[in-house]
This record gives C-alpha cells, structure tokens and sequence, in this order.
C-alpha cells in the first residue's frame, strides 16, 4: 500500500525542468539536453567502431552521394540551372532596379588566378585505432582514420532508422548504436550518471511520420536498457508549435536529407497532409558543389565523400549561400582547408549567382537528379500489426465491417415484422456502425496516395498538404500560417520567395487577408524549434498523462502508447 500510495504522489508531482531529458535525433545531428536548458548539445549523430581484422567494412557518408547522371539527366539538370539564371536575371531588386546577373564563364575568369595561402602545419589529428576502445561518438567520426578501417554508422537516414543490408545495418545493432551513443552524451555532456538515469525523465522527438515498430522498439530502448524513470513521444511537427507558440499551422521541416509538411491544429498532427520527400540540405551541397566545379572551383582536391571535406562544403554553403536578391554580383568567400599534419591553405575566391542557385534547387528539384532519382512524396503508411496489440487498427477495421455485414443481414431479413420504433432505433444503432466503418477506412484510404506522386517542389508539397484538410476553414488558417524549421531554413530571403510563389497558387476561395511565413520564431534558431517546444511540452500540467513507465510498458507494452501517445496510433 506505501509502495502504490508513494507510486501516486510521485506521478502527480510537478515535473521539474532540470530531471527532464529532451532528445531530437536527426539524419545528421543529435540534439540533446535537460528541458531547463536555454539550447540544446548539438553534435554530429554518427559513431565509428574499429573494425575487426579481416571484417567486413562499412562507412556511411557524411553528405547523400552524388550518382552518375545519364546524358539525358545532366542534360535535363543544366537546362534547368540555365533556366533559373534567366529567371534571376528577369529579377528586380527591392528598390525596383534591375538585377545584375552572373555567369559561370565571368566567376571561372575571376578564380583562374585564385592561389591559396600556405599556413602552419595543422595541429588536428586523425583518431587511430590505438586511440579508440571501443568507439568514437560525434564530431571525432569526421577524423577516424579511412587507413584504420573504421566502420562508421549514421544512426538515422532520410528521417528514419538506417536500416541496410550491410554490417551494423540490421534493428539490433541499430539500437545498440543509438544506445551507445545517447548514454555517451548523457554521461559525458550532460554529467548524469547511468545509474541515476531512473530518477530522470526522457521525451523523444520523433519524426512526424513514423514507423509503429521503430517507436515501440525506442520506447524499449529509452525505459529498459538506458532505465529513464519514464519518457513519452511527440512528433516534432507538433513540438514546433509549441516551440514558436502556434495553435494551428502548416509546419514545413528542412532537414538534411528529408523535407517533411504537415498540418498541426491543436497538438493533432493531421495525418491525411504528411508528406516526406527524400531530399535536404545534403543535396543541397552536393548541388551547390557541382555549380562550383562548373565555375572554377580552385580546391581542385576537394572530395565531397571525404568527412572533412563535407563539413568544408556544408560550412560555406550555410556561411554564403541565400535567396536576397538584393545580394547580385560576385561576392568574396574565404574559406580555410585544414588536414591533420599537413600545411594549412587559406582560399579567397569569387561566387556569384551559385548562392542563389543552389538553394532555388528546393522549387526546381529536377536538380536534385544529381543525389538520386527515387525523391517522390511518401505519406503515413499503414499499421502492419503488432502481436502484442491484437485490438489495432486493423482489429478494429475487420470487425466492424464484420458486425456491420451481420447486422444488414439480420435487418433484412427481420425488416418485416419489425416494430417502425424499433426500426428507427436499429437504424441510429447502425448509422453508429457505418461511422465506425467510415471513419476508419477514411483514415486508411489516403495512406498510399502521396507515394504514387512525382516528385514536389517546396512550394507544391506545401500546396498539396492543405489541400488534403477536412475542411475549407481549416485550409484558410494553414494557409495563413506556414512555419518553417529545421537547418534548411536557415537561407536568408527563403520566406519571401516562397511566400511570392505561394501568392501565386492559392486557390481563391481559400485565399486568408494575410499569409505570414514564420522562420525562426522569437528570434530562435530554426533547427532548434522542435526541441524547445518538446521541452515546453514536457512541463505543462496537462502532459503529466502522457509519461509511460518502465513498469507499466514491461506489464503492458505497446498498448500503452495506443493510450498514452499524443498523437493518433
């Protein structure tokens, strides 16, 4: 009786800021840090294992790589970076004068002579085996040596878990990784010790369209192997929201390999208007890249499959790149290349319209032909099941049209010596039924119909989402508030251009008095949205209903999150 009496007054006591653990895992980095916190440790979220001696070997790449292109494809990928300098040059700038172009001929001619500035030898070192237990956790991956044989893994990829056929690539291992590399940053960045894990709390940000399994299988891995005294899930679409103060809004996320829409109304996530598309700020730099060898690029040597290099390219890409059309001409960028051992080579050279180009590829994804071509909209996919569910969705499905079968059988088959009262009253009790139907078939129906569509540009995508909400005055308010977040919003002049295409395809019954695109609300960094609003989320009274337990996901499961997630199971 003191042990349940002690268990009750713990859930209903306040949950304090500083024992509440918040943690975004993207494709590329890990956010992560108590809620108290002002911004979260961001590091990058990979890890590099020594491989074994004569083991298989296997390294997953910084930025998406690039693929051969046919003559066809190339041909189709320059005809359109040729059309959108004829678009840029058809621009005016914001005081009405016309806007000096640039072309890759005048940009080679200024970086012909371009000779880089030897420095002293560097003082950075690769990590070596003989340095290395048993891993290396977050930035250091950049520097594992390639001669050592590291096997290096991403943890998560296009917003999911990076499951592949190779070594490390299976569920198990994947959870293992995340597992190592979550409990380092919580024992050496946050200094709390595993031990004292179960007298903290965890909220996981996961993405907006999930995987039923991956979740049921995180939600293990956070209250069972780390041992949280407890934790819940919010899909970060929803966490932005909270984290710009929106009660309803179309939410866009750049991340850097997926770009997800959806629209969020009340901390609902409405499932028909999901979309992923399998591109990012990673294509981004590829093709920012390949605008670069076009035009001179001096550092012949750089290879953007090399881990320094990517973080070279991703640097100067977030340093220069925009869409300010007020910004024209050729502009000085100066970077610096920095090898473990070797002599250091500062470069100062000319770009010009590249830095436009290269972001415009998010409304021209023809370009983005150069990382791939399978880009296409994916939406939330059915639930598959769980033994240890049996009362799903699909449970639900198959026996009310069941009942619903039996139930016009019996009807007709009674309809004649049935009371005109008792008629009524069984055609109310079996509208209920056809609701139950409905509603359920409704929410499957859509499930597959953005992955049979091409491949959308930031602006379509968008477009289509809202045009896929259940009512016209839900369509008005989403298209009155779009708020963007993750690292691909970081581009200045991105709002505003969007903001004109959107003016231009708005239908006009839908049309609201003002269409505000928000980046980067209350003057917070837009990859850091999701994660303040999680944190938000996690001390609000009315969250205390959501926190799943380690004893009760042990004796209940995942039925648990059927009742307990914040969002539709």
């Amino acid at each position: 009786m003191n042990t349940s009496a002690t268990q009750e007054q713990s859930q209903s006591e306040p949950i304090q800021a500083q024992t509440c653990i918040i943690i975004h895992p993207g494709s590329k980095n890990l956010r992560i840090g108590r809620a108290s916190d002002v911004n979260p440790h961001t590091i990058l979220h990979a890890i590099a294992r020594p491989r074994r001696p004569k083991g298989p070997l296997h390294r997953d790449p910084v930025l998406i790589p690039t693929v051969v292109l046919s003559k066809e494809n190339k041909l189709q990928v320059d005809e359109t970076y040729q059309s959108m300098r004829g678009t840029l040059q058809s621009c005016l700038r914001s005081d009405g004068t016309p806007r000096p172009a640039t072309s890759t001929q005048q940009v080679a001619l200024a970086n012909k002579q371009c000779t880089p500035i030897q420095g002293s030898v560097s003082k950075l070192q690769f990590v070596t085996k003989s340095d290395v237990e048993d891993y290396v956790i977050g930035d250091q991956v950049l520097y594992a040596h390639s001669d050592d044989q590291f096997n290096v893994h991403f943890p998560f990829r296009h917003g999911d878990l990076n499951i592949h056929s190779g070594v490390g690539g299976s569920l198990s291992s994947i959870l293992a990784d995340l597992e190592t590399i979550w409990g380092h940053c919580i024992t050496n960045l946050l200094e709390i010790p595993k031990t004292e894990l179960k007298h903290y709390r965890a909220v996981l940000v996961i993405p907006d369209i999930y995987n039923r399994l991956f979740l049921k299988e995180l939600v293990g891995l956070l209250l069972i192997q780390l041992g949280f005294g407890g934790c819940f899930l919010v899909q970060d679409h929803v966490a932005a929201t909270f984290g710009a103060g929106l009660g309803a809004a179309c939410v866009v996320d750049l991340g850097d390999q997926k770009t997800s829409v959806s629209c969020v109304e009340d901390a609902l996530s409405q499932r028909a208007t999901r979309i992923r598309l399998d591109y990012g700020g990673s294509d981004i730099t590829q093709a920012f890249f390949y605008l670069l060898q076009r035009a001179g690029f001096p550092y012949k040597e750089c290879q953007p499959q090399h881990p320094l290099d990517s973080a070279l390219l991703t640097r100067i890409k977030e340093g220069y790149c925009h869409l300010n059309l007020d910004f024209c001409g050729l502009r000085d960028v100066n970077f610096v290349v920095e090898r473990p051992g070797v002599a250091t080579l500062r470069y100062h050279i000319k770009i010009g319209d590249e830095l436009l180009l290269a972001p415009l590829g998010l409304f021209n994804t023809e370009v983005f032909a150069l990382t791939g071509q399978d880009k296409r909209g994916q939406g939330q996919a059915n639930a598959s099941g769980d033994p240890e569910d049996p009362h799903d969705a699909n449970y639900l499905r198959e026996t009310s049209r069941r009942a619903h079968k039996e139930a016009l059988e019996n009807q007709s088959t009674s309809t004649a010596s049935m009371d005109p009262i008792d008629n009524s009253t069984n055609a109310g009790g079996q509208g209920e039924e056809d609701l139950v139907v409905d509603s359920l078939a409704a929410d499957a129906a859509p499930d597959d119909l953005p992955q049979q569509q091409l491949l959308y540009s930031l602006d379509q995508a968008i477009l289509h989402s809202i045009e896929r909400c259940s009512s016209d005055d839900m369509k008005r308010r989403m298209y009155s508030c779009i708020l963007l977040v993750g690292g691909g919003a970081k581009f200045e002049g991105l709002s505003t251009w969007l903001h004109n295409r959107l003016l231009l395809q708005i239908p006009f019954q839908f049309r609201p008095e003002q269409t505000e695109i928000i980046v980067g609300p209350k003057e917070m960094d837009p990859s850091m949205v999701a994660w303040k609003g999680a944190a938000i989320m996690s001390c609000l009274e009315s969250a205390q209903e959501l926190w799943i337990r380690p004893t009760e996901w042990k004796k209940i499961g995942v039925r648990l999150l059927r009742e307990r997630a914040p969002f539709y199971w």
